[in-house]
């Protein structure tokens, strides 16, 4: 549903990390641009039509969703806020 995130890829990022991502930027018509330029078409082709479309919004959406893991995992771990945060500092 439209409550729920369910990531296809995902990156973790530590110690001022960068990510480029390149995204395309095609432009959809809109619910009544693609309604009147299907019109004309027969059933199966709109029936195609509208399964292509349907595929491209169902890929259109990007999401970012910042987790911070160190607070996480402490707690998963039953760790004393900020253990972790010790723990890197003298490993790295």
């Amino acid at each position: 549903g439209s409550d729920k995130f369910d990531p296809k890829s995902a990156i973790i990022l530590q110690n001022k990390d960068e990510v480029l991502i390149p995204l395309l930027t095609n432009v959809l018509p809109t619910a009544k641009e693609f309604k009147d330029a299907i019109a004309s078409l027969s059933p199966e082709q709109q029936a195609f039509a509208k399964a292509f479309r349907g595929m491209q919004l169902e890929s259109s959406v990007f999401g970012v969703c910042v987790v911070q893991l160190k607070p996480q995992l402490e707690k998963l771990l039953r760790l004393a806020p900020g253990a972790l945060t010790k723990e890197i500092q003298l490993t790295q």
